[in-house]
């Protein structure tokens, strides 16, 4: 796989003149699409590579580098399309960045068969959710302008309550 098919992010900025602002819509499209492409590679590698004697704190700390992986590179894709990044641009990595990252972390438990293993995972994960939505706002926070104040206080752990999604059982 070539570095930009991996990074399909770096590919859209091919398509931006300047990077500046909220992408046009067709760029927009393919950054989500790609995002969502991205993270069904990387949860089929993740179910694949489950030895069968894999411990749960193992597989956990797995599944959180993961996740940690995904959303790092999620958030520096996302914040590279709009760079420089001020209120409106911060909002839109925010309504992008959230939604994108619950999904994959929604997926990632939905992908553990074992109840118990995804559990323990589940709980890893809400965690690691918290600790993104956290580091969204340090990273942007410097260079949204004052007047963004309030947009960044309005991201916060209560703004994406996650524990009916991330502690219910998947059905199986």
């Amino acid at each position: 796989m070539s570095g930009l098919r991996r990074h399909g992010v770096d590919i859209a900025q091919l398509f931006v003149l300047k990077a500046m602002g909220i992408p046009d819509p067709n760029l927009e499209r393919y950054l989500i699409s790609r995002a969502r492409e991205r993270a069904a590679e990387l949860l089929t590698s993740f179910v694949a590579g489950r030895a069968p004697d894999e411990k749960v704190d193992a597989f956990s700390a797995r599944a959180g580098t993961l996740f940690d992986n995904y959303c790092d590179g999620l958030l520096d894709g996302l914040r590279n399309a709009v760079l420089p990044v001020d209120a409106a641009e911060f909002g839109w990595v925010r309504d992008h960045y959230v939604p994108l990252m619950v999904e994959f972390a929604t997926a990632l438990r939905d992908s553990i068969a074992d109840s118990a293993t995804r559990h323990a995972a589940a709980q890893l994960i809400q965690c690691k959710v918290l600790e993104h939505e956290r580091n969204l706002r340090l990273v942007v926070e410097p260079r949204a302008s004052a007047g963004s104040t309030s947009e960044l206080a309005s991201v916060t752990p209560a703004s994406a309550d996650l524990s009916p999604v991330l502690n219910r059982s998947a059905k199986n």
